[in-house]
């Protein structure tokens, strides 16, 4: 997602250490002040130097146009050196990926075009905003809502907003609206009541599971589940961990609540 084409650039989580809740776009006037500063002491030869609380030196424009923002340091603008050292983030800048990037990544070139396309023209600073950017919010419900939601209809696709489940729900929610998805077509997308069936269901699922041990054993969620089940199951239930025999006993309750 920091670079998915069509001239697009996501710098959502530059820099690495951001105030909860942080939006670029709501100080964008500023902020442009400063990218168009550093990016010319980065054309003038200005070497990488220590990020300085929540702001980074290396954050500038990629593009003459002013539209495109990224990291002036990545080995993709330096002829494949790394300088991002300096800044003493440079491993967690090269490690870290969003949820909406790992998403994204598991989806066939085909959706990933469809849903990428929603978003042409958009500059950095409202493709990088979950305020502005649709997809950055769909993407969050994981790859299985994402790929059904770009196979509805066009005029449906190209109307997110309008899907009712999309500021009401929880992004961990997601795993349970893909199985609703399964058990009762693309239809539960849009219908609606999608949003009150859904969170029914999850009220429902949650006493079938039980109260929560007050310590929790067995092995973590997340190697039992891939990552968007464990996500799930963890929001529900308050627990990261759980034996093989609790999972099958919450998943064969959905299956019979569905």
């Amino acid at each position: 997602m920091c670079a998915p084409g069509l001239g697009l650039g996501c710098f959502a989580c530059c820099p690495p250490i951001r105030p909860p809740g942080y939006d670029h776009a709501r100080y964008e006037s500023s902020l442009r002040r400063l990218f168009v500063e550093n990016t010319a002491q980065a054309r003038a030869g200005a070497p990488a130097r220590p990020m300085l609380g929540f702001w980074c030196h290396g954050l500038g424009f990629l593009d003459g146009g002013g539209q495109r923002v990224g990291c002036l340091w990545h080995p993709a603008r330096n002829n494949g050196r790394d300088l991002r050292g300096p800044t003493g983030y440079q491993e967690k800048c090269a490690r870290e990926s969003c949820l909406q990037a790992r998403a994204f990544a598991e989806l066939t070139p085909a959706t990933a075009a469809a849903l990428i396309g929603l978003c042409q023209g958009m500059g950095s600073f409202a493709f990088s905003s979950p305020t502005q950017n649709l997809l950055l919010r769909l993407l969050a419900f994981g790859p299985e809502v994402a790929t059904a939601t770009a196979a509805l209809t066009p005029a449906a696709l190209a109307d997110l907003a309008a899907l009712p489940w999309l500021d009401a729900l929880a992004p961990t929610d997601g795993w349970l609206l893909a199985r609703l998805i399964e058990a009762r077509g693309p239809a539960a997308l849009t219908a609606p009541e999608a949003v009150a069936r859904l969170s029914d269901l999850a009220r429902r699922l949650a006493q079938a599971l039980g109260p929560r041990p007050p310590l929790a054993a067995g092995q973590p969620l997340r190697q039992q589940a891939d990552r968007w089940q464990a996500r799930f199951w963890t929001a529900l239930s308050g627990r990261a961990r759980a034996r093989p025999d609790e999972l099958a006993r919450w998943q064969a309750a959905l299956a019979a609540l569905l």
